[in-house]
């Protein structure tokens, strides 16, 4: 699930804080904001007649729930109404539009050379030797087991009623030819875990193994076997994720080739044509293995702890996305189509991915070939609609129109199958973003075409939005978010079976149907049941996640399947029962329960996880519990907060929905802290326990300030229950977000499962400093240049009880020393980038501040130094002087070249610094000047954000795709003692 209505809010409270801004002029006219490029803004004024209607629809909806917490649920209902007119959720990718632009700022384009610059600097590091005197390798640190746990808080009116070994979004797999109990291979690509194998798939649980260490990036899009090889062991793996989302749909490199089942590749293949793109779709030639075809889409890039990803914008000198054919086995590429008749008007410029010329905006996500005749070919292409060669790509003619071709995010998926005369059936599933307030783009929805070889085929609409229509099945099958979540299948042998899967129906869930994520029909798409949950209980049944992505059918058995989601893997059992009983204790009546009792007239008997064994959780940040150096907890996408338990190889799930930023509290051991998606902070009092996370949000609701995606906040280390989140202005709590309420009344009135307060009061959050919108760090106070945007990131020292760091997007650098003042209009910020000539006016992604000197801290940027020549350089070290009120920036970038880096800590015992980036974690070796390796045994992985435990020797990376991992670091010299992060020479 893409927590959609947080990402709704996110995007509410970035308008709100925009036409805030406008309206006090703060600066409006002269500020350099990310989101006032010239490209965003033709875009908008583009799409706004376009989206006004579905936006004003939309805020009309009952809220999505997307597994939210009833109170937050509510509350995103209710701050929704009281936004400004334009607000909502726009186009897929205009959230990850936000990150892209923080990488290319203060540029509004990231040139290819930049991104073929960063993977060159990144080899030059692997080639480095590593220092002697550090021999530690990095090991996974889980969760192999990442569990959800059962708690009578899910049932089938939400999602996942059961307990859930989970696993993380994996939008690829692929499944042997011959599949029986005894002989049998399953392949599936996580967004950003690599490649991973099981030749058991039917074992409880399958052993699973990691194929793709050698790989350049482990972002996976699209895996498929060789028809051609009998053995069933030949695949292509192709890599960035194509699907059009905002966290972490990472860009590839190219296409990999294994002929031994993924133990050896080769690769990769087609630099030139898929470089910084997403292979999101590959089909072999029946008869000819060297004729491939491979359909991209644009990719993303820069994760980061703060916020979420994105390069869906402009690349220059990228190559084209679309339709691509190799005819030498993968060695050479030609570009032949991308949702128009003349391939030549397709030259990925900005106006086509603005949707103003005859091509995709997005390009080709699904290509295949016709079952009788391998050389006829079908695209799909977002908002083009459906396309077929019959000469193996030499001209193309469209057989079905887009349902909206003015909406970029428009997504046909199809799916072919021979009918007993001999002719081409074809499945088409298309969606975007949700209803509109006029058909035919009213609802995602299904079409059947019988003859699609025929010089213009005739589609039958099978969808009905009217509960009585047996056609309800596939009623908006992905509601808004058919630009991530969709999928149709027909069995081979079997053309009136399909598979139709999107994303949870929310509202109906546990009522009219158990959520529709994932349907069956048997009868060529007139009708469908409900595959989501299984007949394991009425109330708690086994289930799968919201968001599904693929799926792949037993050959030998068409009830069988495996199937994928933002949740991992999911294995039916073959067989199938009747429900329908479960209907009438719902309290329907009428066409509704007549439709439920069909709906659950046939679901599976048993939904299994295959997930344990996988090691993909996608963290975006990680916090160590103060008591226990082995208790780690993290935020991952879409899978919620996770802590481990007795082991590292186990980790439960403490609270569902998207996970950010995260934290323990240093004097209360019971004490947790975690964000969702967007400035929604939770906090807990018995040790993550899942009843007890109360909401203490509101104030930044009602600030209306603008916010990263996942927002900057912190647990103060020196000041017990205090803590520091950053909008446009720092925010402060003394309470943890409690106030002045008792903890039982506080619970009362703001848990997030039985809290009740109707008057928008969770939370005591309150901005320091000047109040006003002059006075946000982003804001005129502080000058006219590097304005805009948010504040990126906040730190504490445990040295002291007033210093605070705090960074904007933008590049600005502030320090407070009374950041525990009273009022909060008494806490005074100095800005300090104005003061060092050196400092860089980019995106800064992380702040360590030195636990001996609190004036002293370590800062990271993202973007490219290319973007800021006269400032170059990615690491530094700060230093405040409040005497002389001067600052000095000192470049410890060195031999690092122009790699983005995603987060930085400083080691007080051996003196040597850490970042993370787009590929893993380098050190720099304190008295050198040579950035390498941290350490070895880490695979080429994005790491969001590293978390140090100085006393214990522990370094933790947060990796987006692999989970966490751990380095053990070099011991404390017989001359020095570490206690509280702090190392004293020995006395």
């Amino acid at each position: 699930m893409k927590r959609i209505y947080a990402l709704f809010f996110v995007l509410l409270l970035l308008t709100a804080g925009t036409l805030a801004q406008q309206e006090s002029g703060a600066n409006s006219s002269t500020s350099k904001s990310i989101g006032t490029s010239a490209t965003v803004k033709k875009s908008v004024s583009k799409k706004k007649t376009v989206t006004a209607a579905k936006k004003r629809k939309m805020k009309d909806q009952e809220a999505e729930k997307e597994a939210l917490p009833p109170l937050l649920s509510e509350r995103l209902k209710k701050f929704a109404q009281s936004v400004p007119p334009h607000g909502g959720l726009g186009d897929a990718g205009e959230l990850a539009h936000q990150e892209f632009m923080h990488r290319a700022y203060p540029d509004t384009q990231i040139p290819i050379e930049r991104i073929l610059g960063e993977k060159a600097a990144h080899a030059n590091i692997v080639a480095r030797n590593f220092s002697d005197q550090r021999n530690a390798q990095w090991e996974s640190y889980g969760p192999s087991l990442a569990l959800y746990p059962f708690t009578p808080l899910r049932n089938y009116t939400l999602y996942v009623p059961n307990a859930y070994p989970a696993a993380s979004r994996t939008p690829s797999m692929a499944l042997s030819p011959v599949c029986t109990r005894e002989n049998c291979t399953l392949w599936i690509g996580p967004a950003g875990g690599g490649v991973w194998r099981t030749r058991d798939p039917f074992d409880n649980p399958p052993k699973w193994k990691y194929l793709s260490s050698v790989f350049k990036i482990n972002a996976i899009g699209s895996l498929q076997l060789d028809p051609n090889d009998p053995s069933g062991e030949t695949i292509y793996a192709g890599t960035g994720e194509a699907n059009a989302c905002g966290s972490g749909c990472e860009a590839g490199v190219g296409l990999y080739k294994s002929t031994d089942g993924g133990d050896h590749w080769v690769g990769p293949l087609g630099a030139s044509a898929f470089n910084a793109r997403a292979i999101g779709t590959i089909a072999i030639k029946p008869g000819d293995p060297n004729t491939i075809y491979a359909g991209t889409t644009p990719g993303l890039r820069g994760q980061s702890s703060v916020c979420c990803n994105g390069t869906v914008d402009f690349i220059p000198g990228a190559p084209k996305w679309g339709l691509y054919k190799s005819t030498d086995g993968g060695q050479s590429w030609t570009f032949i189509h991308d949702g128009s008749a003349d391939a030549s008007l397709c030259t990925g410029d900005t106006n086509e991915a603005l949707n103003e010329t005859p091509c995709s905006p997005f390009g080709v996500r699904r290509v295949v070939l016709d079952p009788t005749n391998p050389d006829i070919i079908y695209a799909g292409s977002y908002a083009r609609g459906v396309w077929r060669s019959s000469n193996a790509g030499s001209t193309w003619v469209r057989i079905k129109a887009s349902l909206d071709a003015t909406d970029p995010a428009m997504r046909p998926e199809i799916a072919v199958t021979t009918l007993a005369n001999g002719k081409t059936r074809m499945y088409v599933a298309e969606g975007s973003s949700g209803p509109t307030t006029a058909a035919p783009n009213d609802f995602s929805q299904l079409f059947r075409s019988d003859d699609t070889t025929t010089a213009i085929p005739t589609f039958i609409a099978l969808t009905s939005n009217n509960p009585a229509n047996q056609g309800y099945g596939s009623y908006n099958y992905c509601e808004i978010q058919c630009w991530y979540d969709n999928f149709v299948e027909t069995p081979p042998g079997h053309p009136d079976m399909v598979y139709l899967g999107g994303s949870y129906a929310y509202s109906e869930t546990g009522n009219i149907s158990n959520g529709r994520g994932v349907v069956l029909s048997t009868d060529a798409g007139v009708s469908f049941t409900d595959m989501t949950m299984d007949a394991t209980s009425a109330i708690q049944p086994n289930g799968t996640h919201p968001d599904q992505h693929y799926i792949r059918v037993n050959p030998n058995n068409p009830l069988q399947y495996f199937e994928s989601s933002d949740g991992g893997m999911m294995r039916s059992s073959g067989a199938v029962t009747d429900i329908s009983a479960n209907c009438a204790p719902r309290g329907l009546t009428g066409a509704s329960l007549t439709r439920c009792e069909q709906l659950l007239s046939r679901v599976p008997t048993l939904l299994i996880s295959i997930n344990q064994g996988l090691t993909t959780l996608q963290f975006q940040a990680l916090s160590v519990n103060p008591f226990d150096s082995n208790d780690v907890q993290g935020g991952t996408q879409d899978n919620g907060t996770w802590e481990t338990t007795i082991t590292h190889s186990q980790w439960n799930q403490t609270i569902f929905g998207d996970g950010g930023l995260n934290g323990f509290d240093f004097a209360n051991p019971q004490f947790r802290m975690h964000t969702y998606a967007g400035p929604e902070p939770d906090v807990n009092f018995t040790a993550g326990q899942l009843s007890d996370w109360n909401f203490i949000g509101d104030s930044f609701f009602l600030s209306g300030e603008p916010s990263e995606f996942y927002f900057p906040i912190i647990m103060d280390p020196a000041v017990h229950r205090t803590m520091f989140a950053g909008m446009a202005h720092v925010f402060r709590t003394k309470t943890q977000g409690v106030g002045a309420r008792s903890l039982e009344a506080f619970r009362d009135n703001c848990n997030e499962f039985v809290g009740i307060d109707p008057n928008g009061t969770c939370g005591d959050w309150v901005p320091l400093g000047n109040p006003s919108a002059n006075g946000q760090l982003i804001g005129s106070d502080y000058g006219t240049d590097r304005a805009g945007i948010d504040v990126a990131a906040v730190a504490r020292t445990a040295q002291n009880t007033s210093t605070l760091w705090a960074a904007t997007a933008a590049g600005r650098v502030f320090i407070s020393k009374n950041a525990d003042a009273e009022p909060e209009t008494a806490v005074v910020f100095t800005r300090l980038d104005s003061l060092a000539p050196n400092s860089p006016g980019r995106f800064i992604s992380g702040i360590f501040i030195d636990p001996h000197d609190s004036n002293r801290a370590w800062i990271s940027y993202s973007g490219f130094s290319a973007s800021t020549p006269d400032t170059p350089g990615h690491v530094f070290e700060v230093t405040y002087d409040p005497v002389n009120s001067t600052a000095t920036w000192k470049d410890l970038s060195f031999d690092l070249a122009d790699i983005p880096i995603t987060g930085v800590v400083r080691d007080g015992v051996t003196q040597d610094l850490f970042i993370s980036s787009d590929f893993g974690v380098y050190r720099l070796i304190d008295g050198e000047r040579s950035w390498r390796l941290a350490a070895p045994g880490m695979p080429n992985i994005e790491v969001a954000g590293l978390t140090l435990v100085e006393n214990a020797r522990k370094l933790y990376a947060a990796s987006h795709g692999q989970g966490a991992w751990r380095l053990l670091l070099p011991p404390a010299a017989a001359n020095q003692v570490v206690a509280n992060g702090v190392v004293s020479p020995v006395k």
